[in-house]
């Protein structure tokens, strides 16, 4: 075979492997089939909510937060409320993102009215941005301010896109990140309800014993994009 019948052979072979590639934020047959839905469809707003205005684009097929002037806070949450259930989704993270998805998420705390709390999957630039306070319970995966992911992980750099998965069943919760599972607890012991009283949390009457919630993608004025967010339900 000369070198130009090698090239287009592999040419030909690459315009395979593109038109297979699955899009982003799409459902192949088998996920369909498995229960998978679409929490974004990269191309709107749809199935989300805005708990502030502004604070989140939709560009290039990916859900990016967006400077925030003032300082304050500017979160979006999902239409619906979700129980057991199979989430993953992708992100890329910049210089000092200070992010997470928050999952399980009320706004009926006695002594917090109003306020979207929940339990939280950590997304943050490990090593550029320092908490001044227990920073080793929150970094990239871990189940914030309450266990630490631990060191033995894989976050991929600036820009390149991450896969995390969210399982909850019931009591037992596990954080998975690039297809490692990173975290994994049961709320309902009294070991994780002590974590919960040495934790931030400390207040929040009930806090980490809701059934069913919303999801929730948080703004703190850094830079952070999502897509390929999907969610099954589990029996």
């Amino acid at each position: 075979m000369t070198i130009r019948s090698s090239l287009c052979f592999l040419f030909s072979l690459l315009s395979v492997f593109a038109a297979v590639a699955q899009e982003a934020n799409t459902l192949s047959q088998e996920e369909q089939a498995a229960g998978w839905q679409l929490l974004f469809d990269g191309k709107s707003l749809n199935g989300l909510r805005k708990l502030a205005d502004g604070g989140w684009e939709v560009k290039d097929g990916t859900l990016s937060a967006t400077p925030i002037p003032h300082g304050r806070q500017m979160d979006i949450i999902t239409d619906d409320q979700f129980e057991n259930f199979e989430l993953t989704f992708e992100f890329a993270i910049s210089m000092n993102t200070n992010s997470g998805v928050k999952y399980l998420v009320t706004n009926d705390f006695p002594n917090q009215k109003g306020a979207y709390l929940g339990l939280e999957y950590q997304i943050l630039d490990d090593n550029n941005y320092q908490y001044p306070e227990r920073g080793n319970l929150r970094s990239t995966a871990s189940l914030y301010d309450l266990i630490p992911a631990g060191q033995q992980k894989s976050l991929k750099g600036f820009g390149q896109w991450n896969t995390a998965k969210i399982v909850v069943n019931r009591n037992l919760i596990s954080h998975w990140l690039n297809g490692d599972k990173i975290v994994d607890y049961d709320r309902s012991t009294p070991s994780f309800q002590e974590l919960i009283k040495q934790s931030k949390y400390k207040d929040l009457q009930h806090f980490g014993k809701a059934k069913k919630g919303y999801l929730l993608f948080q703004n703190e004025g850094t830079p952070i994009a999502f897509r390929n967010i999907k969610i099954r339900m589990l029996d």
